[in-house]
């Protein structure tokens, strides 16, 4: 594409028979909604309001070609300067533009330098490359990620006459996703804010996506004997967020685990520490290692000499050892396990050992748990080992034993919870939790959904941002770049959008 200086592109303006032709329909359409108000007798409310925003719909449209009209049909002049040359004027062309109002032809002038031809009108109306125009897009957008394409294809004929297939939404989002590494690279390098709260967190946790038959034929399966084959894919979802310091006691926290209806734990004042500035990623279609690095992207510039960063999740090995990894440059951080996950490995022992739902469980388990709060947790693991070479118990309950017992010393450098609770740290991965709920399942996991990579990918990407509460700020990226990628030189698209996120 040409680069073309913005002086050089100023078409004459002038009244034409198209637009004397569309100022008329525009009268005459606002005539007919009046007499339609005015004349509406006792019909229903809603069904006057309904009438009311369909024949808006319809002046929208006339409007639209107005606008268009509006414009000269691009015709800059018999030549333009740009920076490859002179490009001269050649004959009109129509494009397609798919608007919220319907569907409309768009007339505008090509230029030609060579073999290169050109419609600067496109430029600068920053007019989609497909036919759909950005404000339908963005508004298809957020329907698709909130809900079942179908749904948001009914959702647009039934209120906007809007005729869009799933597959033309498909597409739509694809596209909308496209500029999505490419933002969060311009914000990694923009100043940070001075951070507010006192910690910065990091986790990390798999959930699995229904796959179309196609892609799940092409999933290794881990199969053991017995085992179903795999119909999921798994995503990684990996969250950053900002918290400030919550210092607790180990009783606060049993208390609150074990017995969180009691009286006193309702009375209590404190409030828990509540994430702030949370950034959201899930994908399945990158690497494990990338989705990481990407969170990385976003805390490396962070200072941690006073404060650690600090690194909750559940009891996922390989997932600590690529975290250690990836952010082994940041040499001031804790690790966290999970004390949800290690609470559940407590109380299949209180099973073994007490009736389910029996008061001697639930006392058990707050006993075990407030000595690993206390950062005891070689004294557990070593009761655990004589319990089960007492003799007392059967194959079946030996090995719930051994289980809980591999579990705790493989993670036992993660639960130095002593020292977490009284530095503050948050000590769960509700955060990242939280996320393959309402990041992933919600969406990918609705009645009857199933996947391939870059669709299910795509529409990640976008609930990501959204979920970040970045969206207004991507979506102006998005349609910026659009416009500038084509016409304007690099130095100008990033200067350009550089201020526009600062501000």
């Amino acid at each position: 594409m040409a680069h073309v200086s913005k002086n050089t592109l100023t078409a004459p303006r002038k009244y034409s028979s198209n637009i004397e032709k569309c100022l008329d329909g525009c009268k005459e359409k606002f005539n007919q909604i009046l007499s339609g108000v005015l004349n509406g007798g006792n019909q229903d409310a809603h069904k006057m309001e309904a009438s009311i925003f369909n024949q808006l719909i319809k002046l929208g449209f006339i409007l639209m070609q107005l606008y268009f009209a509006s414009q000269n049909k691009g015709n800059y002049g018999k030549t333009i300067e740009t920076a490859q040359g002179i490009a001269k004027r050649g004959r009109t062309s129509e494009k397609s533009y798919f608007s919220i109002f319907g569907k409309m032809k768009v007339t505008r002038y090509l230029y030609h330098i060579g073999d290169v031809s050109f419609a600067p009108l496109d430029i600068v109306l920053n007019l989609p490359v497909r036919c759909y125009s950005y404000f339908l897009s963005e508004f298809a957008n957020l329907l698709n990620i909130n809900g079942a394409y179908e749904n948001a294809s009914g959702f647009l004929k039934k209120f906007f006459g809007a005729k869009l297939s799933i597959s033309a939404l498909e597409t739509i989002s694809g596209e909308s996703s496209d500029r999505y590494e490419d933002y969060y690279d311009l914000k990694n390098r923009l100043p940070k804010p001075e951070k507010e709260e006192d910690y910065t967190v990091v986790g990390f946790d798999g959930k699995g996506v229904p796959m179309i038959k196609a892609e799940a034929a092409k999933i290794v399966a881990r199969q053991g004997k017995g085992e179903k084959k795999q119909k999921k894919k798994e995503a990684l979802v990996g969250v950053k967020y900002g918290v400030n310091a919550n210092v607790r006691t180990a009783e606060e926290v049993a208390d609150n685990l074990v017995y969180p209806d009691k009286k006193e734990n309702k009375n209590k004042t404190g409030k828990p520490a509540k994430a702030q500035n949370i950034r959201y990623i899930a994908s399945i279609e990158k690497p494990k290692r990338k989705v990481m690095e990407e969170i990385h992207e976003e805390v490396k510039g962070e200072s941690f000499s006073d404060k650690p960063l600090v690194c909750v999740m559940d009891g996922a090995l390989h997932l600590w050892t690529l975290l250690k990894d990836v952010f082994k440059d940041i040499k001031n951080k804790v690790f966290v396990l999970d004390i949800i996950h290690v609470l559940e490995y407590i109380w299949i022992i209180a099973h073994i050992k007490h009736k389910e739902g029996s008061d001697g469980g639930k006392k058990y388990v707050y006993k075990k748990l407030l000595l690993i709060l206390q950062g005891k947790i070689a004294s557990y693991i070593m009761e655990l080992q004589r319990e089960m070479l007492s003799g007392r118990w059967k194959k079946t309950q030996r090995d719930k034993f051994l289980k809980v017992i591999t579990y705790l010393k493989n993670h036992k450098e993660y639960m130095k919870y002593d020292k977490y609770l009284s530095e503050g740290y948050p000590i769960g991965s509700g955060v990242v939790e939280s996320a393959c709920s309402h990041v992933v399942k919600d969406r990918m996991e609705i009645s009857g959904a199933r996947w391939g990579i870059n669709g299910s990918d795509s529409i990640l990407k976008l609930r990501s941002v959204a979920k970040s509460k970045n969206w207004d700020e991507y979506w102006e990226f998005f349609t910026t770049q659009a416009k500038n990628n084509t016409f304007f030189p690099d130095e100008y698209n990033l200067m350009n959008v550089q201020e526009k996120m600062v501000a």
